[in-house]
């Protein structure tokens, strides 16, 4: 494996092994360009091989199997034995040329101008990347700062109102619906439309949410439970049915129901229904703990972001363009049958900058990783996989069954490792605390 060696410059070496002569270039600096030429005589040795070996199977008119005359098989195969010629002996000449040159190709190799007759040399080139292996000079030394984190009381009591949502009961009233409130109506088209049903149909939806076009919740705020009546909805202009955009069509619409979303006490009742709480000071006291340790890690994640950029800035290196394909390819997937080809080579355009972003990111840690020697041992892996246990409420045996299955353990595995390499990284560089 070839190490970086900084800004680019194309190289040319030359060298002759066994019977072959092998020119290596670097158009980039993980790209690898062989120009390899074949003696004459190794082609000669090749069809020969090729052209014995078909004669074995080939059958004619007169001739026993396998002991048909080598002219009568140039003549009939005579383009078929050339062309695999050329493939086996290109195979060969670039498998020995790699090993020669310890070259380590992560793309599939492309071949060029191929020069081949059957009584001379073989010419041709390769291009292909090889595996990145970065030296980096600096990994210290920046000053950086990151925010102080707190947690407001207008957090928790936030937090508080999303558990006291996920409980709420909703009640039926006798009046008029109110945004915010639960529905049940049935709506029946008055004018068929090509292609829809006009039966009517059963709705279930709170208004407000956007569930219901605006025409629609307007109507039925203006209807007592169980009334109904005839109006005109519009579409809006943004409605997903281009063809309906602008146009309106008329509708009956019978209100069933108006349920009241009725919210449980904020009491020490509540926080024994949501967990393991024996009062509202104590959820309140998680709920923070909580907010807290999610605004430290994403402060986190912003720092070790940072870090990573500094290093790349004063460490820049190249990617391999197969290895970014390769990303974008895994961020996007695969296209459906009917994309517009444009659409998804712009979206590949615009995922090229993530992707590289990605690899390098990576490569930076693994090599730090590497060269420092973290690595996360069994022990550690167990007692993460305890912790999650611990917090899930089920047995480490079965927890870590499961991550086995599933291929998590390996990510909690490179987790571990990369949480060892940003302590290092910030142990190296000066960090302000700041106020938020």
């Amino acid at each position: 494996i070839l190490a970086h060696r900084g800004p680019h410059k194309a190289i040319l070496v030359s060298q002759t092994t066994t019977n072959l002569q092998i020119s290596v270039e670097e158009p980039k600096a993980w790209s690898r360009k062989l120009v390899i030429t074949v003696p004459a005589s190794r082609v000669k040795s090749e069809r020969a091989k090729v052209t014995k070996q078909l004669a074995k199977r080939v059958k004619m008119p007169g001739f026993r199997k396998g002991k048909v005359p080598t002219d009568r098989i140039e003549a009939r195969y005579g383009p078929d034995i050339d062309r695999q010629t050329r493939q086996q002996a290109i195979d060969a000449a670039f498998r020995e040329a790699i090993k020669e040159k310890d070259l380590d190709p992560i793309s599939e190799p492309r071949v060029a101008n191929v020069s081949y007759d059957r009584d001379s040399e073989l010419t041709f080139e390769v291009l292909f990347d090889i595996r990145p292996e970065l030296t980096l000079a600096r990994l210290g030394g920046f000053r950086l700062s990151r925010p102080e984190v707190s947690v407001a009381e207008a957090e928790i009591e936030e937090r508080l109102k999303a558990l006291r949502e996920q409980q709420a009961l909703w009640k039926p009233v006798e009046r008029r619906a109110e945004s915010g409130e639960m529905v049940e109506v049935e709506i029946t088209p008055l004018e068929v439309v090509e292609g829809e049903a006009s039966e009517a149909r059963q709705y279930k939806f709170v208004l407000g949410e956007g569930q219901a076009i605006p025409g629609v919740e307007a109507a039925i705020m203006t209807l007592e439970p169980g009334s109904g009546g005839e109006f005109e909805v519009g579409f809006p202009d943004d409605f997903p049915d281009e063809s309906k955009r602008d146009k309106s069509q008329r509708l009956r619409i019978e209100l069933q129901q108006v349920l009241e979303k009725e919210l449980p006490a904020l009491d020490d009742e509540f926080a024994k229904s949501v967990g393991d709480f024996d009062s509202l000071a104590a959820l309140e006291q998680a709920v923070s703990e909580d907010l807290l340790r999610y605004k430290e890690q994403e402060v986190e994640l912003q720092l070790n972001h940072r870090i990573i950029e500094q290093i790349i800035e004063a460490n820049p290196f190249e990617v391999p363009e197969s290895m970014v394909d390769r990303y974008v390819e895994a961020l996007i997937g695969p296209p459906p049958e009917d994309a517009d080809p444009d659409l998804v080579d712009q979206a590949r355009e615009e995922a090229r900058p993530t992707a590289e972003w990605g690899i390098k990111r990576s490569l930076v840690l693994q090599r730090i990783a590497a060269d420092q020697g973290f690595v996360a041992s069994k022990e550690d892996v167990q007692a993460r996989v305890q912790d999650i246990a611990k917090r899930a409420g089920r047995p480490a045996g079965e927890i870590r069954s499961r991550l086995a299955k599933s291929g998590e353990l390996a990510e909690i595995e490179r987790r571990i490792t990369e949480e060892r390499v940003f302590e290092f990284l910030k142990e190296q560089s000066e960090i302000e605390v700041v106020g938020s």
